[in-house]
């Protein structure tokens, strides 16, 4: 019979409040099977990347980041659905805020962002992480700036994604996603994350919403007693949280750069005989997949890309690498290929 641990000490989780998880069903944590070698040169890549100057991390992680500025990640949107007819969701990297000044910069940036969307809203929407507006330090007003720009991107046409974030953000997110659904807001979705045990849960509990869900392993590391360890599990995981929303008549973007997971999906698609144009997949800009994308363009599929801009590019990109051991070779194949590439 499982049993349920206790909470780690709140002094020692460095966001948002614990929220209560589903535990492994079988009461043991995954290993995660991450081979030595792997692990070490990832681990002096990180430190190397810590102590250079930003200038060397931005040469590095130049693929994944539109830029600096707002007009950058317009161009980028722009760009990529002119050539590629690929789709975009925006985002202005950021979080953590600590201040009010802080925070009403972000949220003037998403009401120009939303603004500037409004005449590509069919091929490109805006996502947003609710820190940025003051999750971590008052829900209520945060709920309040997040409804103004809802408000904002109906009028404007314009999709809102909310992105997740670690679990201790988990349950405000989810419960301010449900009210603003019940305030009428239903042009915005949310994302699942399938390294968690409690997201089965969470997808049986917004089942009644039928919610526009962006499901992916996710990116920050967990403690073991509340998520799996092993990306092959949380891969694995990510397909049967997928047939549970899609039989639940949800739309689901996929997001992944695995190719036998895509694979996987539109196979799964095909036998619960789900049209090709109902199917998304999701990747982050700059990863290479640009051959597995045109083909997913060619058989229907429609295919987004994360576009991110912001001058926390730094931090975002920081966090990218040290969590994923993968984007690490990813970023070294970008650089030491450039030069010879045409797309």
């Amino acid at each position: 019979m499982t049993t349920m641990q206790s909470p780690p000490d709140p002094d020692s989780t460095p966001r948002g409040t614990w929220s209560a998880a589903t535990e492994s069903p079988t009461g043991h944590a995954p290993r995660h099977r991450v081979s030595p070698l792997k692990a070490a040169i990832h681990s002096v890549s990180v430190k190397i990347l810590r102590a250079a100057p930003k200038s060397l991390v931005r040469i590095a992680a130049d693929a994944y980041i539109a830029g600096e500025q707002r007009t950058e990640a317009l161009r980028a949107v722009d760009d990529i659905h002119a050539k590629e007819g690929i789709f975009s969701t925006c985002d202005v990297l950021g979080e953590d805020v600590t201040s009010e000044a802080d925070i009403q910069r972000y949220h003037d940036e998403f009401v120009a962002l939303i603004t500037d969307l409004k005449d590509r809203s069919e091929f490109a929407n805006v996502s947003i992480k609710l820190s940025a507006l003051g999750q971590l330090i008052d829900e209520e007003s945060c709920y309040a700036r997040m409804r103004e720009l809802m408000e904002l991107a109906r009028e404007c046409g314009q999709f809102m994604r909310i992105d997740m974030e670690d679990h201790t953000t988990t349950e405000s997110t989810l419960r301010i996603y449900r009210r603003l659904r019940e305030e009428g807001l239903h042009h915005c979705g949310v994302v699942l994350q399938s390294r968690l045990y409690r997201t089965r849960e969470d997808i049986l509990r917004l089942a009644d919403l039928k919610p526009n869900v962006r499901l992916c392993i996710g990116i920050y590391r967990e403690p073991s007693a509340i998520a799996l360890q092993d990306k092959g599990a949380m891969k694995r995981h990510l397909l049967e949280l997928l047939a549970q929303m899609w039989e639940n008549g949800q739309h689901v973007a996929v997001a992944t750069h695995e190719e036998w997971v895509v694979r996987e999906a539109i196979s799964m698609a095909r036998s619960m005989g789900k049209p090709m144009e109902q199917v998304e997949v999701q990747m982050l800009l700059g990863v290479p997949r640009l051959a597995l994308q045109r083909e997913l363009i060619r058989a229907g599929v429609r295919v987004r890309l994360y576009v991110p801009y912001g001058e926390q590019w730094h931090a975002y990109s920081m966090r990218r690498l040290e969590n994923n051991p993968d984007m690490m070779g990813m970023v070294a194949w970008n650089v030491l290929t450039r030069p010879f590439r045409r797309d």
